[in-house]
């Protein structure tokens, strides 16, 4: 047997073990759920099936979202992924509400593949997240099913995300896309891209390109970088502007967006897109309007960002605020304090932020505190007084121009824009006038960003 066929069989056999423990898991969970008898029981025996395996798969989990009637996209996609993909690998598919014979393709599959089908379209972030969420695998990668992966593929971009602890996000070139990620190619048939790209697959580490910008149709991170970023933001409708936000958020992690030039997949191009028809401009509006609101200026903060973080390594939950209160998946609320969240023992009816269980995890697990002493806290942060050189922990402030800022670890932090106050549900509190002399002589910290919106349940 061959030393390539025989790396084949183990990752298969690899990954097959780790599908049978995965799906035991999951009824093990499944079933301690039912048995709760409370109208959130499928979801808590989810919840505790997925949780059940803890160790992570050592491979690469490939994420595809699919919708629109598209089985034979998909189907090419996934055959392609067998026949150029000689690393462990496991499919994860998520079939967004298709009308064709897409659910019973997937369940005539064996092997390697796990999937969800959905009665409803969750959009290209939601349903990459429910992706995200069963993924057990060292790295992540996100592809669009309407691609056709190549030789050496995987292996040249896994090269490239491992050479540096700085690149966070990496992406392949292809003949359909906007930006520097294409490639200008005149082959006519499957055979002829499939020879075109095996001479063109050739790793280089001169060809690996920083950029400012990575398109979602392929894209692939570790998952200590996924830990630090977060899910994708569900805020964006259907698809377009969400793989922009989650880049950006990458490079304000202090991380590169990276273009492995050495490497080359098909791409049909906008399928889902497409399908819109009259409604893209609609939706893509939306997307836009959301992604500037969300952000501002980009050049602006960034540039801010890049120079306090002088080399740092940091995560999402640097850039939320102190002092409020969020919850998870459960209606558990915590209160933030310090990047500790301390558990609320009483069903207090604090209002409180949604987040996803992974910037949750974010925050150090601290002792518990009951409703009424968060709201003492609350009402002394409201309470009008004379700003002395000592700011108060956790103080909104207000600046002449309307600027908002929070005090955090004795540094002044701007919240970006109107979305993360709504967000972080501080619009309505109480902030204290201060003099441009003050934020002078202050030292200032990273700016308070909104997080990722979260629509599902289960994330």
């Amino acid at each position: 047997m061959k030393k390539g066929t025989k790396r084949a069989v183990a990752a298969t056999k690899s990954v097959a073990n780790v599908k049978t423990k995965y799906n035991e898991a999951f009824n093990k969970g499944y079933n301690r759920g039912y048995d709760l008898a409370h109208d959130d029981a499928y979801q808590s025996g989810w919840h505790a099936g997925a949780s059940s395996l803890v160790q992570p798969f050592q491979g690469t989990s490939i994420i595809i979202v699919t919708t629109n009637d598209q089985r034979m996209h998909l189907q090419n996609c996934i055959e392609s992924i067998y026949q150029h993909t000689p690393e462990p690998f496991e499919i994860i598919v998520i079939d967004n509400a298709s009308s064709d014979d897409t659910a019973e393709y997937l369940k005539s599959l064996t092997g390697k593949i796990r999937y969800r089908v959905f009665e409803k379209n969750l959009g290209f972030a939601g349903g990459t997240n429910q992706g995200l969420k069963l993924a057990r695998g060292k790295t992540l990668l996100f592809l669009n099913n309407d691609t056709i992966v190549t030789q050496n593929w995987l292996t040249n971009m896994l090269a490239c995300l491992y050479s540096n602890e700085k690149f966070g996000l990496v992406g392949p070139m292809t003949n359909y896309i906007s930006g520097d990620q294409l490639l200008e190619t005149n082959y006519t048939s499957t055979e002829e891209m499939h020879r075109f790209a095996e001479a063109f697959n050739q790793s280089n580490p001169g060809k690996w390109q920083t950029t400012g910008r990575l398109t979602g149709f392929c894209v692939l991170m570790r998952r200590e970088v996924f830990n630090r970023l977060g899910y994708l933001d569900e805020g964006f409708e259907i698809g377009n502007c969400e793989d922009d936000d989650f880049g950006f958020r990458t490079r304000l992690m202090g991380l590169e967006l990276v273009i492995a030039k050495d490497t080359f997949i098909h791409h049909v191009g906008s399928v889902s897109i497409k399908a819109l028809g009259e409604r893209f401009e609609e939706v893509y509006g939306k997307n836009l309007d959301f992604y500037s609101k969300k952000w501002g200026d980009t050049h602006n903060l960034f540039s801010q960002v890049q120079s306090m973080l002088d080399g740092a390594s940091v995560s999402m939950n640097d850039f939320y605020p102190t002092h409020m209160v969020v919850r998870g998946v459960t209606p558990q609320l915590y209160w933030i304090e310090n990047g500790i969240r301390h558990p609320i023992s009483d069903d207090s009816g604090l209002a409180s932020s949604r987040v996803s269980q992974v910037d949750l995890r974010g925050w150090q697990m601290g002792m518990p505190i009951t409703g009424q002493e968060v709201q003492l806290k609350l009402e002394e942060l409201g309470r009008q007084e004379r700003l002395n050189e000592q700011l108060p922990e956790g103080k909104l402030l207000i600046d002449q121009e309307g600027g908002i800022y929070q005090v955090k670890s004795g540094k002044l932090h701007r919240f970006v824009g109107d979305l993360a106050l709504t967000y972080w549900n501080l619009a309505l509190r109480q902030k204290a006038p201060v003099r441009r002399g003050t934020l002078q002589r202050n030292a200032h910290g990273l700016p308070i960003i909104a997080p990722a919106v979260i629509v599902a349940n289960n994330v």
